[in-house]
């Protein structure tokens, strides 16, 4: 009887996108061994992070909602080729769950107070976000791709957080010629409002980075600081390299005080732990306090830059933190609409709102004259979730985040692995799109496709290293049947 093949296979896709692709897994490990050749992926990452350049084209803001949807449309269209050439892929971490917020998101449409069109560009919208967590562990990442493509990660938000501090040092010649219209027709004081007055009489706009909204630098920088702050706690790394990575860290650090976004700072140093309490998992005591110790000379030294240039708007931020405490400033801000949604919002759409009746989607593709039900406005996520879904989504989509970081959690810490640098990176960025859920409404905005393409990248990594093993036995083993067997010694 024949038995079947249980190795670990490697995808029949192979990135850039083929229709009929046909690279079998010989093919592919010699093509890594060409120098690991830039492919789609380093090309969608590029789109994902620096598309924002093209906002600083003057006239550029008539194309704004083109460019601002070329990302969501690239992650489509690789999902489109994914699954015309059979690369699709569902046994990723938390993937199951997301097919289950799919076809919840489609069932609500017929919801009656759904708004049809802007219902159904939310669908294909989350499905947009999403994408990357079904077609991007089929390519071929082996552990050295898997860090040139965290580094282009990490350098797309260093980019912009350094163009954010430009921004504060020298506004006239780096802020965008344009802000955005949408917002300013939605507000005209929209700019006036996030402007503030800085050490010197500066004006300072909190900076957009690699964007055209005041304080979009926040993310930016605050990905900048712990990509930057996990790159130069990481081992048996030459001196001159941590110093750099560290300088980045402190760059990052210093944008998000200068954007006054005080969640980021609480998000940069739980980041921070999380990376010392990894090292501790791991069995380095003494590594994960020297870590807690750079981490706190990293947050107070940014401070103090950041004040240099903020001047009192900056302290008097920040210290009013310190003095109310982290859970009474919370709940004086972002926190009084948890409360809303969990004491009044859930038991008036405990099965959902309707589909298309908050977000972007609403005012692109929404019905603004349909007043038996209004537009909904959601300031974080977890009352967006509850607008979609109900509480149905409360339970599949942070299922998914679950199930996805729990597997990135167990490759960081795994004692023998060869991917814990990498997976400890993925899990503080994972942690930090989780924990700013409850300042807005993460998931629906292009962040969250980092989310998923990062946990892809990370399985298919994981996936790439356990079939070079097999590989590597099998050769190995067949070596060993093929060596001919030494002879018998006559008998003297």
């Amino acid at each position: 009887m024949l038995m079947s093949d249980q190795s670990p296979q490697p995808s029949s896709f192979v990135f850039p996108v083929a229709l009929q692709p046909a690279v079998d897994e010989q093919a592919a490990q010699q093509s890594v061994g060409r120098g690991e050749p830039w492919g789609w992926l380093e090309l969608f990452v590029f789109s994902q992070l620096l598309w924002g350049v093209l906002l600083f084209i003057p006239g550029s803001q008539a194309y704004r909602t083109y460019i601002r949807a070329f990302p969501y449309a690239a992650s489509l269209m690789a999902l489109v080729a994914c699954a015309r050439s059979g690369a699709t892929d569902t046994a990723v971490p938390g993937a199951r769950w997301i097919m289950a917020v799919i076809v919840l998101l489609i069932a609500n449409l017929v919801h009656e107070e759904t708004w049809m069109m802007s219902g159904i560009a939310q669908v294909v919208f989350q499905l947009a976000i999403a994408a990357p967590v079904f077609w991007g562990a089929r390519a071929w990442i082996t552990p050295a791709r898997l860090e040139r493509l965290m580094l282009l990660i990490f350098l797309g938000n260093m980019a912009s957080a350094a163009v954010g501090l430009l921004q504060v040092y020298y506004p006239s010649t780096f802020l965008p010629p344009q802000f955005s219209t949408f917002a300013l027709k939605v507000n005209p004081e929209f700019v006036n409002s996030l402007t503030y007055v800085g050490s010197g009489d500066r004006v300072i706009i909190r900076p957009p980075g690699l964007s055209d909204l005041p304080g979009g630098a926040a993310v930016a920088g605050t990905i900048t600081a712990l990509f930057g702050f996990a790159l130069a706690m990481r081992p048996h790394q030459h001196k001159i390299w941590k110093a750099i990575y560290a300088a980045a860290a402190a760059v990052g650090i210093t944008v998000v005080y200068l954007t006054q976004v005080r969640s980021m700072i609480l998000m940069i140093l739980g980041g921070m732990m999380v990376v010392a309490l990894v090292r501790l998992r791991r069995g380095r005591v003494v590594q994960s306090g020297w870590i807690a110790a750079a981490a706190a000379t990293l947050v107070v030294g940014s401070f103090v830059w950041a004040v240099t240039l903020g001047g009192e708007s900056v302290h008097e931020r920040f210290m009013g933190m310190v003095d109310d405490g982290v859970v009474q400033s919370y709940q004086d801000n972002r926190g009084i609409f948890l409360d809303y949604t969990f004491r009044e919002l859930v038991y008036q759409y405990p099965l959902g709102a309707g589909v298309g009746r908050w977000g972007m989607m609403t005012q692109y593709f929404g019905d603004s004259t349909n007043w038996q039900h209004p537009a909904l406005w959601a300031e974080i996520q977890p009352t967006g979730w509850l607008f979609d879904g109900g509480i149905f989504m409360w339970i599949f989509y942070p299922g998914a985040l679950f199930v996805a970081t729990r597997y990135t959690y167990k490759q960081a810490v795994d004692p023998g692995g060869t991917l814990n640098d990498y997976a400890e990176m993925v899990l503080v960025m994972q942690l930090l799109l989780i924990g700013l859920c409850f300042t807005g409404p993460v998931f629906n905005t292009q962040v969250g496709i980092l989310f998923w393409l990062s946990t892809a990248m990370l399985v298919g990594a994981a996936r790439t290293v356990a079939i070079e093993a097999w590989n590597s036995e099998v050769q190995e083993e067949t070596e060993n049947d093929l060596r001919p067997e030494p002879e018998a010694a006559e008998p003297a």
